[in-house]
């Protein structure tokens, strides 16, 4: 079970799932149309409480004037973070939601217990990453997670609504990303992150290339490890797997 909760931010209200018990974990999603309660949501209920905030601009909200770069994100959370008065929570995020928690990691580490990055992005890459703007839905999608049917959002065939929701949510990405696809300063800045983290990929990542996650696991002084039968989202693609890699890491935390 889980309810909605809104939160009155200086920048705007902040929609937040909310659900589970124990310790506090907050939850910063993907992009396409992937912020709703999911079975990866459910997994980590069963040991955490859990605040999963809809990214202002997705998950059909308009893009808000003031969102400009991912570090506008970060500053938003940190706002969240004090408002909802959570002591030191875990911090997941996956792809655009991993580069939002390792951006509140590197300006706001001590009000962090942790950081696991699944997939993340931001990185400038020595070889071109996939550009996923300018692919057809299906396209996208195959390039996201193994679990995600680009025949759902085929413009043709598939679900208008759906299509919809996952184009408003890559608009927004594409404003966060419309000068380039990663932050160059988040390479020189990732030394300002002082609380643990971990970087997660799946061994299947179209998306990001092995070295990519591990250039970002060395940054950021981070442990690494990677996700079998898992694509670049691997809370969608191997739910069960991702919530136990959780678990393992807040338990090395609490030693």
């Amino acid at each position: 079970m889980h309810e909605i909760i809104e939160v009155e931010l200086p920048s705007q209200p902040a929609r937040v799932q909310h659900g589970g018990e124990g310790p506090p974990l907050v939850f910063l999603h993907s992009e396409a149309n992937t912020s709703a309660w999911s079975d990866f949501h459910d997994e980590l209920a069963e040991n955490f409480e859990v605040f999963a905030p809809i990214h202002p601009g997705f998950g059909g909200e308009e893009t808000p004037d003031w969102l400009t770069d991912v570090s506008d994100l970060s500053f938003h959370y940190k706002d969240l973070l004090q408002d909802l008065n959570l002591d030191r929570p875990l911090v997941v995020g996956t792809s655009i939601g991993a580069w939002i928690a390792a951006d509140l990691a590197i300006h706001f580490s001590a009000l962090l217990k942790g950081v696991l990055l699944f997939g993340p992005i931001g990185l400038r890459s020595s070889e071109p990453l996939p550009d996923l703007f300018i692919m057809e839905l299906p396209e996208v999608l195959s390039y996201l997670a193994n679990s995600l049917d680009g025949s759902q959002v085929d413009p043709m065939t598939g679900d208008a609504e759906l299509a919809t929701a996952v184009w408003t949510d890559l608009a927004t990405q594409a404003r966060l990303m419309w000068k380039r696809n990663y932050d160059p300063r988040l390479a020189l800045r990732a030394h300002h992150a002082q609380c643990p983290i971990m970087v997660a990929a799946g061994h299947e990542d179209r998306l990001t290339p092995s070295a990519y996650a591990k250039r970002y696991a060395e940054l950021f002084g981070a442990s690494f490890t990677s996700v079998d039968e898992a694509g670049h989202l691997v809370p969608l693609d191997q739910p069960a797997a991702a919530a136990a890699l959780v678990n393992s890491f807040y338990a090395t935390l609490e030693k």
